[in-house]
């Protein structure tokens, strides 16, 4: 085999290599965005009103979209400190919901403030890792909140 003949089928190769690795490049960035079964916008909230004492309640607007018929979501709920640190005395136990058809919502959320938490800024951290034909998407949110130094 000559010179440019071996050039040729290098060159060859080479092209046939670089469009496999596009395809699958696609095919992944394809599949990763298909993944998405529960959509909440925005994600970080802030909550209502938005400084208050430990024991008391406060409220914040969420908007859910369920986007994948067919699915179960393993929903996880826990206190944060501004810092990151995630007290284990402060994470719920998670609970599961199913979801049959899509569908979307606005709604209002009620929450109460630890007796135990310190005053501070804390974060209400609220995930939802849902379970779909061949998929695992997870999504959260965060409600971002000032607990005051009361007195009792």
């Amino acid at each position: 085999m000559t010179n440019g003949k071996r050039r040729k089928v290098f060159s060859g190769l080479l092209a046939l290599c670089l469009l496999l690795i596009a395809f699958v490049g696609w095919q992944m960035l394809y599949s990763l965005r298909q993944q998405t079964a529960v959509t909440y916008g925005p994600v970080l909230l802030t909550a209502n009103p938005p400084a208050v004492c430990a024991g008391e309640g406060f409220t914040y607007d969420v908007t859910i979209t369920v986007l994948q018929p067919n699915s179960v979501s393993r929903i996880t709920e826990g206190w944060c400190r501004e810092d990151g640190i995630c007290p284990r005395t402060l994470q719920n136990e998670p609970y599961y919901v199913n979801f049959v058809l899509p569908y979307g919502v606005n709604a209002v959320a009620k929450r109460t403030v630890p007796d135990t938490l310190t005053p501070g800024r804390w974060q209400l951290r609220h995930c939802n890792e849902t379970h779909a034909t061949g998929k695992i998407d997870v999504i959260c949110y965060q409600v971002e909140i000032e607990v005051l130094e009361c007195l009792d």
